[in-house]
């Protein structure tokens, strides 16, 4: 089945699109999105598409490419003849601001505007580009990462206003799609490089699996589609239980576990998982079975939250001891001064015959990691996977066997990547990236300890 025929019925069965809708089509100038918007104007008047139009946000992020990728849609709205709506944002100060990845940082901030848009231009849902291949990338890369998510269901088709028509397409018919229709498109220079996760799994592990399996993302999206469905109905359930087993009194909020103990485990995972959504997958099944605690214990923290169990209660509140400087973007262009230590942290690009192992600087593979990099002080929670290591530690008893001072762990800084902690700055690295013999590249971190340095933080 081609683009055409999938995506009218997404839009039917599952993003549940009525004759009169308003759609504003999320736009980046890349293959997806351009389809999208050029299906979607092609089959308005078939769609009952009321009125169509096309956003862009310029990230900041890729000076005079990203700056021509706003022009070429900009371009393609004008000859479609329907609105458009740029917008700009700094999405490396908001990542730094928040200690979190660009990807991510992007993603919050584009949502955001989106959301504006629809109230002040007068639209109903917005159309974004997503598609069969993301989903199965997303979901490799939830496994990989061990996050608290289920295998059984991935990107929704709709989310609130939110809605993915291409979301059962691959990209091979998104690119017979433009071809057919002679379409041209802007391709992202980021999306060709091995510095993020999501991009390794694009093009180094799908080709592998596709050879096990050639209809791999149709065969996953399947799945997932059947998956949603079941998805949506127990989030459904588990939020309505939670509201009657959670009181809010002040700034905290109390979960009843001897409530929800009476639940089968799926329900208890799903309201858990609602109750403090940045829980990991070891805490959420170290929660289980659930037991009336013998006093109170501290279970975990993340996102300026701290949990705590107590009696028969699991306690959300804000933590009392947030960070104590803000994070911040590490590039070549910039160094980074650490706060409260007189530190300085610099990254720049080098050859293998620079690997000369020496205190405070770390090597890594520039293939797989480079710059921009957030650098943030420690969280209580925050983990690593060490250099010549499989499994995680907490960074925390890096601190105790490190023997670093109490007063000193909430200063001390982290270089993250991809919201993976790469290098506890002076004590250990990840286990990502290292160096081989094949190794063309580095990618050089060093720790400047009370040197005097022309650039400023």
């Amino acid at each position: 089945m081609s683009l055409i025929p999938k995506a009218k019925e997404t839009l039917k069965r599952e993003c549940g699109v009525k004759k009169g809708a308003r759609i504003v089509v999320a736009c980046s100038g890349g293959a997806d999105s351009v389809a999208l918007l050029h299906f979607l104007h092609t089959l308005k008047e078939k769609l009952g598409i009321a009125k169509l139009g096309v956003y862009h946000l310029n990230h900041g992020l890729r000076g005079a490419e990203a700056d021509a990728d706003q022009a070429f849609v900009a371009d393609l709205a004008r000859a479609l003849d329907i609105p458009f709506h740029a917008d700009r944002a700094d999405v490396a100060a908001y990542a730094a601001q928040h200690g979190i990845s660009l990807e991510m940082a992007g993603r919050k901030i584009r949502y955001a505007r989106l959301e504006r848009a629809l109230e002040s231009k007068g639209y109903t849902l917005a159309a974004l580009g997503h598609t069969a291949s993301d989903n199965a990338e997303w979901i490799l890369l939830s496994l990989i990462r061990g996050r608290a998510e289920p295998f059984l269901w991935g990107i929704p088709a709709k989310r609130g206003p939110f809605i993915r028509p291409l979301i059962r397409c691959t990209r091979t018919e998104i690119l017979a799609y433009l071809k057919k229709h002679r379409l041209s498109f802007r391709e992202d220079s980021s999306n060709v490089s091995l510095s993020f996760d999501r991009n390794r799994i694009r093009h180094r592990i799908m080709p592998l699996l596709k050879k096990l399996n050639p209809s791999l993302e149709e065969t996953i999206s399947r799945t997932l589609e059947i998956g949603d469905v079941l998805n949506s109905s127990l989030d459904s359930e588990a939020a309505e239980l939670l509201k009657r087993l959670v009181a809010t009194k002040g700034k905290t909020r109390e979960l009843d576990t001897s409530g929800l103990s009476s639940y089968n485990p799926v329900t208890q995972l799903r309201v858990l998982r609602l109750f403090a959504p940045w829980l990991g997958a070891n805490d959420l099944l170290g929660l289980l079975p659930l037991e009336i605690a013998k006093g109170t214990r501290e279970i975990a923290r993340g996102e300026g939250k701290k949990l705590s169990a107590s009696y028969d209660r699991l306690v959300l509140e804000d933590c009392k001891d947030q960070p104590l400087w803000e994070p911040r973007v590490l590039s070549e262009e910039k160094d980074v001064l650490v706060p409260g230590f007189g530190w300085r942290l610099r990254v720049y690009a080098g050859k293998p015959d620079e690997f000369v192992p020496r205190d405070d600087t770390v090597f890594f593979d520039a293939s797989f990691i480079k710059p921009p990099f957030v650098v943030r002080p420690w969280r209580e929670g925050d983990r690593i996977v060490p250099f010549g290591r499989r499994g995680e530690v907490k960074l925390k008893r890096v601190f105790s066997d490190r023997k670093v001072v109490r007063r000193l762990r909430r200063y001390w800084p982290l270089v993250c990547k991809d919201d993976e902690v790469v290098w506890a700055a002076g004590l250990i690295r990840c286990a990502a990236a290292r160096v081989t013999s094949s190794t063309s590249e580095l990618t050089i971190l060093t720790l400047l300890r009370g040197e005097d340095d022309k650039q400023t933080a």
